[in-house]
């Protein structure tokens, strides 16, 4: 049970409701990137049980629960929100010493006792009033069975106010480089909570996917940094640790530090026969280690800091277990020009404006109306440099590179 604090003062009729220090106790959190799967298990001792459901509206697809109990059946529904006083608590009138009883309860007024003095006290007049009320949060969960059983009742709910991503830095300290992997984890709520552990798997679906759970930061939070794992072909961190993740807080949680070996500036180009004019080059990085890369996606930042350029900003996808390719999007400075000189002569014309070597990765594509054929060759230029070249596309799709 959570107790909370209600105060009525200064023109508001409700203030919200706040946690005065126990936090939401469960099992384990599963997190992603659209929300958490928060799950619990209850004892089952009598006929009714009531049950915590800390969520103020919930709709059938948003809950899970499953039982070694056959005959069982589950109603939740909405505490009184108002939390209004009970009979004999006591309650303070603005701008009046000492405190009042409350000798009856209405939705539309209260009736308040001080010694022999009775006041009846409108809803309207609420505003002035001040109680504290212990109060449920969310809804009110109460399991129902014919005969009274023991047994157990594991039962999880889905929550937009907790999430979490994993976030990706590449940075370079005295000539190495290192792709960082972190996981931010968010509580929106205005609750602390409390679990055994938690996971995080991605999705790509509006509603969180709870999977079979399987085998630090200066904060009020507690969490400890998660491991690599997988469930169902998934893959995931996981972290069998106490956590507690405190109200309205960010959490960041180093993962891993994956050592680079080579970090390489790559340009990409595709080019059919039947273009024609300027293109730009598609500019990315290729990372590689000999160690293997992480397979969950998320954005990366790429440090620069250099007095010019401060971060890059991107996507990390896995791809090859010791390979990965980071695109930066395309590039102004290395470009190519293609110009078809006579029937079936075309010159490819490169431009490199960066200060660095440019190597240009490009896949030429011919079809003459029948077949097609696709080569893959490389291109090198210089710094501040130029360079031609020749094709000659002929039939049945061949295609010869100019000397």
């Amino acid at each position: 049970m959570q107790t909370f604090s209600l105060s009525i003062w200064s023109g508001l009729v409700l203030t919200a409701l706040t946690p005065l220090s126990q936090a939401l106790e469960a099992d384990w959190l599963y997190l992603s990137n659209n929300g958490t799967w928060v799950s619990r298990t209850a004892s089952l001792l009598n006929e009714k049980t009531q049950l915590q459901l800390p969520v103020e509206q919930l709709q059938a697809h948003q809950f899970w629960w499953q039982s070694d109990v056959a005959d069982l059946r589950l109603v939740w529904s909405q505490p009184d929100p108002l939390g209004l006083p009970g009979k004999g608590d006591p309650v303070e009138i603005q701008g009046e010493a000492g405190l009042w009883l409350v000798k009856d309860v209405s939705a539309s007024h209260l009736v308040l006792q001080q010694g022999r003095n009775v006041r009846y006290w409108p809803q309207s007049q609420w505003h002035l009033l001040k109680w504290t009320s212990t109060a449920e949060l969310g809804l009110s969960l109460t399991v129902e069975q014919s005969q009274n059983t023991k047994g157990d009742l594991f039962y999880a709910w889905q929550t937009p106010d907790l999430s979490a991503d994993v976030h990706y830095r590449l940075q370079e300290i005295d000539g190495e480089s290192t792709l960082v992997q972190e996981l931010v984890v968010t509580n929106h709520s205005d609750n602390d909570y409390e679990a055994a552990g938690y996971s995080y798997a991605q999705t790509a679906t509006q509603g969180p996917m709870m999977l079979s759970r399987s085998v630090s930061m200066e904060s009020d939070a507690m969490v400890s940094a998660p491991k690599a794992g997988q469930s169902q072909g998934v893959p995931t961190l996981m972290s069998d640790e106490p956590v507690m993740l405190s109200a309205n807080a960010n959490v960041w949680l180093p993962v891993s530090s994956t050592e680079l070996t080579d970090v390489e500036r790559q340009y990409q180009l595709n080019w059919d026969s039947r273009q024609q004019g300027l293109q730009r080059a598609q500019s990315n990085l290729v990372i590689r280690s000999d160690e293997a890369l992480p397979d969950l996606s998320g954005p990366v930042k790429v440090g620069v800091f250099d007095g010019q350029i401060a971060l890059l900003e991107s996507q990390y996808q896995p791809a090859e277990k010791n390979e990965a390719r980071i695109s930066l999007g395309q590039s102004a400075l290395v470009t190519m020009t293609s110009r078809q000189t006579r029937e079936g002569h075309w010159t490819l014309a490169f431009s490199n404006r960066t200060d660095e070597v440019a190597v240009v990765e490009l896949t030429v594509s011919h079809w003459n109306g029948q077949s097609s054929q696709r080569i893959p060759m490389t291109v090198r230029i210089d710094a501040q440099d130029e360079k031609d070249v020749e094709l000659e596309l002929g039939g049945g799709g061949l295609i010869q590179i100019g000397k």
